[in-house]
This record gives C-alpha cells, sequence and structure tokens, in this order.
C-alpha cells in the first residue's frame, strides 16, 4: 500500500498555519476537504488505502496558492509615453538625467539629450521584484533594497569579474550584505550593456520597500544610439579632415588613418592654441569658429613723459577659417610655430595629438609634408613692419577724429543725450496706431544741422 507523502495527522490546524506564514499562501477550503477524506491513516486506521491515497494525491496541489507575478502598474496620467511628450516635456527629462551622478558620469551630453526622448518611466508596487539585467535604472520616488550585493554596473566594469565575485561570495553573505543598503531617490541600480545570460536573475535586481516610481534607460535604446552617434561622428570626421584644402586629394585610406586618432575639443574665445616660437603639440582641423593669427613685431612707444621705450607688438596678419588646418608641418619637421594662434569665437577642434602625428608611418608623414604648408609662412618681417605702422595710424587719426568732433559738439552747445538733444522715437505699429520707443540721443545728425 502506498502511503502519502503528508499524513493527515501531520497536516497544520488553520490556527498553526496563520501563525507560521506571514501571507495567506493556503487555500482553507481545500485543506478541509483534504482533511475529511475517508481512508487516511490515523490513530484508528493503521493503514491508507489506495482511493484515499490518490484522492490525497490529487487534491494536495491544490490548497496552496501560486505565485503572483508583480507587473508595473499602469502609468499615472502625468507619466506620458516618450511618443506623447513635448520637446519642452523632452527637455525637463534631460535636465533631469544631468542630476543623477550615476548617470551624468557615464554618458555624454549628446548621448543623455538622444536617451531623454526614448527614457520612460515605470512604477512598481511595494514588495516588486525589478530586474535590472535590461536596462539602467534610477529611483525618482520610493525606496528599494537589492537583492544581491553587486546591484549595479558602470560602464566600463567588467562582467566576468562580477561574476568571479558573484562565485567567491556565497549566495547568502551577498543576501545579508544587501540587506543593509536602501536604494533611495537618486540611487541607481542595473546595467547599460546588457547582461550575460550565465548570470544570476538576483544579480543586478532590487525589492521596492514602498511603491516606487523608477526611470529606466533601456539597454537596447542605449547600444542604439551609441551606435548611430558612433557612425555620425564618423561621418562628420571624414567630412572634416577631406574638407580641408591640404587633404581634398588624399585617398580615402589615408584619411581613415587619420580619423582613427582625431577627438573633438571645444574652446572658448581668447583661448591660445599655439603660442609663437614653439612646437605646437596637436594638429588641428577647425569644424566651426574662426582664430586669429598673430606676429609679433618691435615697435618704439611714447610713454606718458615723452620717453620712448621699445615693446613687442602683436600684429594681426591672417585668420583660420573653418575646415583648415594647422600645425602640420612644426610637428613634422619639429620646427616652432611662427604665429601665435588665438581663438576668435568659440571653436570645436578635431585635433590629433603631436605623439600620434610622429608615430605615423613614414609614407603618410612624406604624403602630409608634400601637401601641408606652413601658416602664413610667407609673410616678411618687412610687411608686418608696414601692417603695424598702417594700424597705428589709423588708431591715431581715429583720436584725432573723435576729439575735433567732440569739440564742435560743445562750441556749438551740443549736449547729446540732454535738453533737445534727447529725442522720442515713434514707429508705426499694426492698426494704424504709434509705438514709444526708447530714447535716443542725437549728436550731429541732419536735423539739427542748422543750429
Amino acid at each position: 500500500m502506498l502511503l502519502p507523502l503528508v499524513a493527515a495527522s501531520s497536516i497544520p490546524s488553520k490556527a498553526q498555519t496563520y501563525k507560521k506564514i506571514p501571507f495567506k499562501r493556503v487555500n482553507y477550503d481545500q485543506l478541509d476537504a483534504l482533511c475529511s477524506i475517508n481512508g487516511l491513516r490515523n490513530r484508528n486506521n493503521p493503514h491508507t488505502t489506495e482511493e484515499a491515497h490518490q484522492k490525497f494525491m490529487k487534491l494536495y496541489p491544490k490548497i496552496f496558492y501560486g505565485e503572483k507575478t508583480v507587473l508595473p502598474g499602469i502609468p499615472a496620467p502625468h507619466s506620458k509615453s516618450p511618443i506623447l511628450r513635448s520637446a519642452k516635456e523632452h527637455n525637463t527629462v534631460y535636465e533631469m538625467m544631468k542630476l543623477i551622478p550615476d548617470i551624468r558620469v557615464q554618458l555624454s551630453d549628446e548621448e543623455l539629450k538622444e536617451l531623454s526622448i526614448c527614457t520612460i518611466m515605470e512604477h512598481w508596487v511595494k514588495g516588486s521584484t525589478v530586474v535590472g539585467n535590461q536596462g539602467f535604472y534610477a529611483i525618482l520616488k520610493g525606496s528599494a533594497r537589492p537583492q544581491a550585493k553587486f546591484y549595479k554596473r558602470m560602464l566600463g566594469e567588467d562582467f566576468h569579474s562580477l561574476c568571479e565575485a558573484l562565485s567567491a561570495t556565497s549566495q547568502a553573505t551577498m543576501i545579508g550584505i544587501s540587506g543593509r543598503t536602501l536604494l533611495i531617490r537618486g540611487s541607481c541600480f542595473g546595467t547599460l550593456e546588457k547582461a550575460p545570460l550565465k548570470l544570476s536573475h538576483l544579480l543586478l535586481s532590487i525589492v521596492a520597500e514602498e511603491n516606487c516610481e523608477i526611470l529606466k534607460i533601456s539597454s537596447t535604446d542605449y547600444l542604439r544610439i551609441k551606435k548611430e552617434i558612433a557612425k555620425r561622428e564618423h561621418v562628420a570626421k571624414e567630412e572634416l579632415i577631406h574638407g580641408c584644402p591640404y587633404y581634398r586629394a588624399w585617398p580615402m585610406l589615408y584619411v581613415f588613418q587619420l580619423m582613427s586618432y582625431l577627438k573633438w575639443r571645444q574652446f572658448p574665445a581668447g583661448y591660445v592654441l599655439v603660442k609663437g616660437g614653439e612646437i605646437c603639440t596637436f594638429v588641428g582641423f577647425i569644424k566651426s569658429g574662426y582664430c586669429n593669427a598673430y606676429r609679433e613685431t618691435e615697435a618704439l612707444v611714447k610713454l606718458p613723459l615723452g620717453k620712448m621705450v621699445k615693446r613687442t607688438r602683436q600684429v594681426l596678419v591672417g585668420q583660420l577659417q573653418e575646415k583648415q588646418s594647422f600645425g602640420e608641418v612644426s610637428i613634422l619637421l619639429q620646427v616652432p610655430f611662427t604665429c601665435r594662434v588665438i581663438t576668435a569665437t568659440d571653436v570645436k577642434l578635431g585635433i590629433i595629438e603631436a605623439s600620434a602625428i610622429l608615430g605615423l608611418d613614414k609614407m603618410l608623414q612624406m604624403l602630409l609634408l608634400q601637401t601641408a604648408e606652413p601658416i602664413f609662412g610667407n609673410i616678411t618681417q618687412d610687411e608686418i613692419n608696414f601692417e603695424y605702422i598702417k594700424k597705428e595710424k589709423q588708431k591715431e587719426w581715429q583720436c584725432v577724429k573723435n576729439k575735433m568732433v567732440k569739440e564742435i559738439l560743445f562750441q556749438n552747445g551740443i549736449i547729446p543725450g540732454f535738453g533737445k538733444w534727447t529725442h522720442e522715437w515713434r514707429h508705426l505699429v499694426k492698426g494704424g496706431g504709434e509705438k514709444l520707443t526708447e530714447q535716443t540721443s542725437l549728436t550731429c545728425s541732419e536735423s539739427d544741422s542748422s543750429v
């Protein structure tokens, strides 16, 4: 005679079951039906009948409620899907993502802007388990506890090292450590790159301590945007190098070699890129903005007491515009740069470090020397001196002219901005009315020429 897996006498009562199990997971109606089966072994019946055993085995699984998978809740009305958000709302998401340290340190500004368009917000109820193997999450509201010691993987960290640490640490120890960690608003978990399938599902997962709102960056979206940005950068670098005059006739094979070393840099206006008399530290390709090139000259300067002294002055000899390059000859021939290059506006450059240029193969270096030329290297010192004298004469004449105008105005009793020399301009607006604008001072206008 086969015996049942659990004897009727060993089945706990309702009160005992309620004390041991904190949540209602036992169907007591089915439990009562199980206990009332005739033919089960008990004190008065030493053997269980075959019919009772089969009936017991059929009803036994029904006394337990199956675990329900907790899915994300329905988004609240204020939480829109990415396709329904306006441009202003996308920008709000972008600004919010910049405030989260773990997101800001991993992503570039361009990646943040594009990911803000497809980032979503999920709502998880208390007790939910959120697995972070397919995305990077940031808690916006509520709190949670990780299920393992390793609940977050930043870009650059090796999954294999995490696996080794996981295998070296028992699961019980890891859960004990994670139980003391509380993730609050601004905390992150998960990964931007998909985790390998061999990792346990408990790795990179958390349990919500209360109802939570969580920002999710999908790993699929991140990898797609990263690939698109890399493709755009490849095209931009190719267009920049091939668009410069020295490289327009270059074969694409050599252009691709230079592209692999090109990096983007941003410089503010007034930044000294190259000092005169020094060897360039990089080759620069101007993506946007422009730079001024200056050469030095010795000039006699009159001091306030009439003493004449020699001073070094900077003379503007030209400008470097978009899709122009500089520094090739200085690096390859190891000769000082003849000009001082200063950014005139905000400038975005594609730069190749001098070490990379000197490490190119000889064929490519020879091609560079054949096509590139020194920047403003054909300007003689006499031309620089003449340009300086010309500029100084223009400045002197401007000073004389301004002084004469002020004297004439003063002699005629004209004080710009005071009395009748203040005029209120009126402009016609739609509807036939007039609009009063700001007060404007008159100086030597034609309307006052009779004074």
